[in-house]
């Protein structure tokens, strides 16, 4: 490369770089802080899933519309979320039912996955399971 291509490119590289920095403080300006966000009050019926069910949330917290609320009755029971309601927007979910029961990214029980033990609960699934609007299907398993 000559000279004053490779002085073109850094330049390009240095424009690029400040636009991405403009662009993310305008975006940031326009957002509201956490902590500023109103929801109205939960009420216990949008966070109860019945024993024996194992049941999924559009939202953190058990909120939202409750896309799943599924009653497995053995081992290897199986269960296709809902393309346009659900598929890929479960952000947390419960299991009281009294099976294992792995969750998978992907339809049709493949892909990546997390299991989730009888009796337990996830809050939020995109910390710490970074699985966050990922769920496409689940199944019973008779070990996590």
């Amino acid at each position: 490369m000559t000279r004053s291509t490779t002085s073109f490119i850094g330049r390009l590289g240095r424009c690029a770089a400040l636009a991405f920095a403009v662009t993310t403080a305008v975006v940031g300006l326009g957002t509201v802080p956490a902590q500023a966000e109103q929801k109205a009050p939960v009420r216990a019926a949008d966070w109860t899933c019945d024993s024996g069910r194992v049941c999924m949330y559009e939202d953190a917290s058990y909120t939202g519309s409750k896309y799943v609320n599924w009653k497995p009755t053995g081992a290897n029971q199986k269960y296709q979320i809902d393309g346009w309601n659900g598929d890929n927007e479960i952000t947390s979910l419960i299991n009281n039912s009294g099976y294992n029961v792995r969750v998978y990214d992907n339809d049709d029980y493949s892909g990546y996955s997390i299991c989730v033990k009888p009796h337990t609960s996830i809050t939020n699934l995109k910390y710490g399971w970074v699985f966050n609007d990922e769920a496409e299907s689940a199944k019973t398993v008779t070990r996590c």
